[in-house]
């Protein structure tokens, strides 16, 4: 009897058309609890380092965990785990709505995907079944349409689609995957591993259920997490949506502006969420069992930027599309956003791609002769819109952006790469590690994936939130105010502000949930509570911090064997400047290595090459994934 997890694990190989039903290790499954862990252990186990992601070998994880689709408050979550195209890294997408939960309610915890079929298809699981069907008659569609066609074609309009758009089948190497209409496993490009894999979606339904082994404890432990977060510090967010960051960010001079060229936008307040909820507002749109909303339908009414009702936008497209781009226009954005959704594009590396070309432009390294006639300058909403077409069509100066800032910068030589803000290739968020958290800075340095305010966590919650989560009795230094801007104590920090995040990584969980301090969120101690209740396991919160150790360093492995190690964990150089003006003028970010020293030692990784050392290893009893240097 498998309690709080389905138990079984789906294998699809596209080239060969084979569907294998596989039943869980439950001892292997308890080492990593689940989700993005136990994907991990899958990906390095099955993939040998140096596969190109777009190649048939590649695999692709659709991963749940253990809260996913139960009655916790944070169970809405799924992740696509993969070999990111854009940065050669290991990446995973997280994304929310109900494509998760119904892929258990189906009978299956994982999905493994590999190989490339021979002509478009699409993968459907209902109720512990599986078929790889033609999707000829799909290719070419946006996400909208798709979604509208596969409802139809299955007659089943309460069925979860996740799909690719036009930018996924073009190969734009930051494509995503779009759920559920407006759902989006963003970053990293893996919209254009589906592409290569001729995979135009994945559609998932079921009605099986979930069976808790001690339901009455479980239910103790909801009702403790509901009642704790009526206390939720960060009260903004579902009552705003996160948009509501953008005059909160630009007052304290941490709203990437122009290109991260500054932190505060003069024009802010024609795109912040108090605007947006004025004039373009519709509803709130919450995920599968949240009690937050923290997502928004909005529209365009008429003119030129019309846009017929969408998710969106966040907080991150806002500012990305918009003052990072110095537009100000709130139609254009939402329009913008928009595009993003219908083609399959992730809005952080689009806004970002265009914003560095429209630098390059201001210093005269790319003409309207390279851009097709566009006036790049910043601030033209116009062009902004039309860019994002172009990019997901790969259509004349699209096809250039379609790359990314890493390979733009590459191409047009060095005098482009102070423009180019990435790290090892995925472009930064809209986080300003100069103001906004120094401990931001060691996770956009060394994140997996690269520049990521998210996965694992959103390390701000420490230095700048100064908030606990639940870490104070797990070793976390506190409190934050007494510690050095910058110091070595900041990196040793970022060690528990990471496998914390990395804990409802593993569990399926929305990070938001965990932000805070007992008696106001989810504290790895109550997950624990939940997680015993569930899988009838003795869970502690001290097993799921070594469990998100193992995870943590286990994809730290998968980039060693892709040739990353202390070198690349670096920043853009912009970051060591002083930020110009505005309220954090003279911000900056400075004794990196000191922080990465101080944060390789608390993990145990050698400090030379920046790779977990094979005591730590062994340790964790992961001998398999120890790298001879």
């Amino acid at each position: 009897m498998w309690y709080g997890y389905a138990g079984k694990l789906l294998r699809v190989d596209l080239t060969n058309g084979e569907i294998k039903m596989e039943e869980l290790d439950k001892n292997e499954l308890r080492k990593y609890i689940g989700c993005v862990g136990y994907a991990a252990k899958l990906l390095y186990k099955e993939m040998p380092g140096g596969i190109d992601p777009l190649a048939p070998e590649a695999k692709v994880v659709l991963a749940t965990g253990p809260i996913t689709g139960t009655l916790s408050p944070s169970g809405g979550s799924y992740e696509v785990c993969y070999k990111s195209p854009l940065s050669g890294t290991w990446n995973q997408a997280r994304s929310g709505g109900a494509f998760g939960p119904k892929l258990k309610y189906a009978g299956f915890d994982f999905v493994v995907i590999e190989g490339k079929a021979a002509e478009p298809v699409y993968l459907y699981i209902n109720d512990g079944k599986a078929e790889i069907r033609p999707a000829k008659h799909l290719w070419g569609l946006n996400v909208e349409e798709t979604t509208d066609a596969l409802i139809k074609e299955l007659d089943d309009p309460e069925v979860s689609v996740a799909a690719i758009g036009q930018a996924g089948e073009n190969g734009v190497l930051y494509a995503a995957l779009i759920n559920d209409r407006g759902r989006a496993a963003g970053r990293g490009g893996i919209g254009a591993v589906f592409g290569s894999k001729n995979l135009k979606a994945v559609t998932v339904n079921g009605n099986g259920g979930i069976k808790v082994a001690k339901p009455k404890d479980f239910m103790d432990a909801v009702s403790k997490a509901e009642q704790w977060l009526k206390n939720y510090l960060l009260a903004g967010i579902p009552t705003m949506g996160t948009i509501g960051l953008v005059s909160l960010h630009d007052s304290l001079g941490i709203l990437p502006t122009k290109n991260f060229q500054t932190a505060h936008f003069e024009k802010a307040d024609e795109i912040s969420g108090e605007k947006f909820n004025r004039e373009y507002n519709i509803k709130k749109r919450a995920c599968y069992g949240c009690t937050f909303a923290c997502g928004r339908y909005s529209s365009v009414n008429n003119g030129s930027f019309y846009t017929p009702p969408m998710e969106g936008p966040e907080y991150e497209t806002v500012d990305m599309l918009g003052a990072n781009c110095g537009v100000h226009d709130m139609e254009a954005i939402i329009r913008g956003n928009f595009l993003c959704n219908v083609y399959g594009l992730d809005t952080v590396s689009t806004g970002m791609s265009i914003a560095f070309a429209m630098e390059c432009y201001e210093k005269g390294l790319l003409t309207e002769k390279d851009t097709d006639g566009l006036s790049l300058h910043w601030g033209n909403a116009e062009v902004m819109v039309q860019l994002v077409e172009k990019i997901a069509n790969k259509e004349g100066f699209g096809e250039f952006l379609a790359q990314g800032v890493k390979r733009m910068a590459e191409k047009l030589g060095p005098d482009s790469e102070e423009a180019a803000i990435h790290v090892k290739g995925l472009e930064l968020p809209a986080h300003e590690p100069r103001s906004e958290s120094k401990v931001l800075a060691v996770q956009y340095a060394t994140s997996p994936r690269g520049a990521c305010h998210m996965h694992p966590n959103w390390p701000a919650t420490w230095d700048f939130g100064q908030l606990d989560c639940g870490m104070k009795e797990l070793g976390v230094p506190w409190p934050p105010t007494e510690v050095p801007d910058e110091s070595a104590k900041k990196g040793t920090a970022y060690r528990y502000v990471a496998l914390q995040g990395e804990i409802s990584e593993n569990l399926g969980a929305c990070i938001f949930y965990s932000w805070g301090s007992e008696g106001n969120c989810i504290t790895p101690q109550l997950y624990a509570e939940m997680v015993s209740a569930l899988t009838g396991w003795d869970v502690t919160a001290e097993e799921l911090l070594t469990a998100a150790d193992r995870s943590w360093n286990l994809k730290r492995c998968f980039n060693a064997r892709e040739g990353f190690t202390r070198k690349d964990d670096k920043l853009p150089k912009r970051f060591s400047q002083a930020i110009p003006d505005g309220p954090s003028e003279g911000g900056k970010v400075e004794n990196l290595d000191v922080m990465l020293d101080a944060y390789y030692e608390a993990m145990n990784w050698d400090k030379e090459t920046g790779l977990p050392k094979p005591e730590k290893l062994k340790e964790l009893g992961m001998d398999f994934a120890i790298i001879n240097n």
